[in-house]
C-alpha cells in the first residue's frame, strides 16, 4: 500500500466485499482501463464517464498503474538478438515449393456427339 492509501483496483475490490449499493457502470472502470470493453459497451461507459468524477478518477488512476506494470515487465532485447536472427535465417533449409498438378487440356467434343446432333 502506498503512503496515498489503497490503490484504485483495491478500492474497487473492498467495494465488492462490502456490498455498497454502486452504480453498474462503476464496475466497468476496471475493464474500461485494461481496453476489455466491446465498443458498444465503451461508448456507454465514456457517456458516464464524462460526468462521473468518480469513475473519471479510478480509470486516470488504474491507466497510471498499467503504465507503471508495463515499464516494470518490460525486458529488453539482448543486444544481438537482431544478428542470430538474421544467421538463422541465411542457414535454415526451405521448404520445396508443393508441385502442382499439370493442368488437363481442354476436351474436344468427340465426332459421335456431333453425329448424334446431325
Amino acid at each position: 500500500m502506498s503512503a496515498a492509501g489503497p490503490g484504485p483496483l483495491r478500492r474497487y475490490l473492498g467495494r465488492l466485499r462490502l456490498g455498497d449499493a454502486v452504480h453498474p457502470l462503476h464496475s466497468l472502470a476496471v475493464p474500461y482501463a485494461l481496453d476489455a470493453l466491446g465498443p458498444a459497451e465503451a461508448r456507454r461507459f465514456e457517456r458516464h464517464l464524462a460526468g462521473c468524477a468518480r469513475c473519471a478518477e479510478e480509470v486516470r488512476a488504474l491507466a497510471a498503474d498499467l503504465v507503471r506494470l508495463a515499464r516494470a515487465a518490460t525486458v529488453p532485447a539482448p543486444p544481438d538478438l537482431r544478428r542470430r536472427i538474421l544467421a538463422a535465417v541465411r542457414t535454415t533449409a526451405q521448404e520445396p515449393p508443393v508441385p502442382r498438378a499439370a493442368p488437363e487440356p481442354p476436351r474436344r467434343p468427340s465426332g459421335r456427339g456431333l453425329l448424334a446432333l446431325a
